[in-house]
């Protein structure tokens, strides 16, 4: 079982449990990283994430402009975009999210 009290303790450099003292994680050297590991991520998942669904829609839009009329075709790549555009939102909004979690350390 793992003793998250004696983590805390190791973490703030407290030697028992007779001494109280709250630890502001991002004031040490690996809650800092942690912290800007999370929100360096959460931008690298924007970033990357909006770039790959704006050239994902515009390849399903431009496929469905070259189909030549073919109803199945252009279907389809409508529905891609669609598809597309709901993941693109949810990528975005989880990278947002860890961006945010990044900045509550």
């Amino acid at each position: 079982m793992f003793d998250f009290h004696a983590l805390h303790y190791f973490a703030s450099g407290l030697n028992g449990p007779t001494q109280t003292s709250t630890t502001n994680l991002s004031s040490t050297v690996a809650g800092s990283t942690i912290k800007n590991l999370i929100k360096s991520a959460g931008n690298w998942v924007i970033g990357l994430g909006m770039t790959g669904g704006g050239l994902m829609v515009g390849y399903h839009a431009l496929m469905r402009n070259l189909s030549g009329g073919d109803q199945q075709a252009d279907a389809h790549h409508l529905q891609s975009i669609k598809k597309v555009a709901v993941g693109t939102a949810l990528v975005a909004g989880a990278g947002g999210l860890a961006h945010f979690v990044g900045h509550l350390f």
